[in-house]
């Protein structure tokens, strides 16, 4: 298979913004991991019984738990950005592969984060309406 030049310039112009994106991203794992060492400490201060019985920690445990799962799709599309504008500077096939395979792990990554929200979204609503029902 042959890759024509217009294609080369559409993939180097998405690795560079794919590569752009992800240290955005990075920049926000950094924040979450800085605001999970600094939550708990706001949160204890907090006056008592306002955190309906949760533990300060639980907030630093979290903040670090979704910089962790954040961690995992910026550094594929990252992977894809850098890989991908290699491939094409070098005209490098197994290259333009392996960021290939990164942004389709990126991609398969985020559709099962999505479809576990939706899940738990779905019995989110399931079991509020089930209390408001014995409720009333």
């Amino acid at each position: 298979m042959q890759i024509s030049e217009q294609a080369k310039k559409y993939l180097l112009e998405a690795s560079k913004w794919a590569t752009f994106i992800s240290i955005v991203g990075f920049i926000a794992i950094a924040l979450l991991v800085v605001m999970s060492f600094s939550i708990g400490t706001i949160m204890a201060n907090l006056p008592e019984g306002y955190l309906g019985g949760i533990s300060p920690t639980f907030f630093s445990f979290f903040y670090l738990i979704m910089a962790g799962i954040y961690f995992i799709p910026v550094f594929f599309l990252f992977q894809f950005g850098h890989k991908t504008k290699q491939a094409v500077m070098n005209d490098d096939s197994s290259l333009l592969t392996f960021g290939l395979k990164k942004l389709n792990a990126h991609y398969k990554f985020l559709g099962i984060l999505l479809i576990l929200g939706l899940v738990l979204y779905f019995l989110l609503i399931i079991f509020g309406a089930f209390g408001a029902l014995l409720m009333s």
